[in-house]
């Protein structure tokens, strides 16, 4: 499927972000590093702790109250980010022999990070599939209860299965439990049985002001991005782009916004 993005910065594997860029899923089940904005290699720290983290490839916060180090970031916040942790670390306020809980972080501010897209709060949901029930010959109107209730307004959808396989476009209108809209058509008639996959981000913003240019919400363990949320809720991102693949290999890249060696932290 398509990558969402024109920029192209550099990666580990060189450059992210291809416009047009068809498939090359990601096999990752956490987060990772897939490279920089500026470009360059990763500026590595050891923190210490003030929580455990328990998996690699969770996004670590400072909080109020915790001031022996860094924990992992709650579902819905990343304020006051050093990073994303790309190790694990064990916190304990028990005198012992043993060193100190740190964990390993990658502290650039310009880091961007992948996560799979989940379809629920439990890593690796399957994303829901939509299989439109009326044919729509402008092209504009996918129709599935299965869009749920949680809206999906400047999000994004795309097609999996029928005559637009490849194509996406940001939702314009959400009908709870009926359809999704959008203003620029898909090139074909949207048949009867087409499927569609559709996530609450946006590389031009997913929130309903169009004030922020992105938020997500982690899963339960913090590894993933529970794709099944309202759009414009979650924790303060910048979304660089969208890998559109399948039901289990989506990801969402995107930027922190709220990092403390950036000029201005909230």
């Amino acid at each position: 499927m398509a990558s969402c993005n024109n920029q192209n910065p550099v990666g580990p594997e060189g450059p992210l972000g291809e416009p047009g860029r068809l498939g090359g899923p990601s096999r990752e089940t956490t987060m990772k590093v897939a490279g920089h904005w500026g470009g360059g290699a990763s500026i590595l720290k050891r923190y210490r702790l003030s929580g455990s983290i328990l998996n690699a490839g969770i996004v670590a916060i400072y909080a109020p109250g915790a001031v022996s180090g860094v924990l992992p970031s709650t579902t819905t916040s990343f304020a006051d980010s050093p990073g994303l942790a790309l190790d694990t670390g064990t916190y304990s306020t028990t005198q012992s022999a043993t060193v100190e809980g740190t964990v390993t972080i990658d502290i650039r501010p310009d880091a961007i990070i992948s996560a799979k897209m989940s379809g629920g709060a439990t890593e690796n949901t399957v994303l829901t599939t939509l299989s439109n029930t009326s044919a729509d010959t402008t092209g504009l109107i996918v129709t599935d209860a299965d869009v749920g209730t949680n809206t999906s307004l400047y999000g994004t959808v795309w097609c999996i299965g029928g005559g637009n396989v490849g194509q996406s476009r940001t939702i314009t209108a959400f009908n709870s439990a009926v359809d999704i809209r959008v203003v620029v058509p898909f090139t074909n008639t949207i048949a009867v049985g087409d499927t569609f996959l559709w996530a609450p981000y946006n590389v031009l913003g997913a929130s309903v002001t169009y004030v922020d240019n992105g938020n997500l919400q982690t899963s339960t363990l913090f590894t993933q991005a529970d794709a099944s949320i309202a759009g414009g809720t979650g924790g303060a991102v910048s979304i660089w782009d969208l890998e559109l693949n399948g039901v289990g290999d989506s990801n969402v890249l995107f930027l922190l916004g709220d990092h403390i060696h950036r000029v201005y932290t909230t």
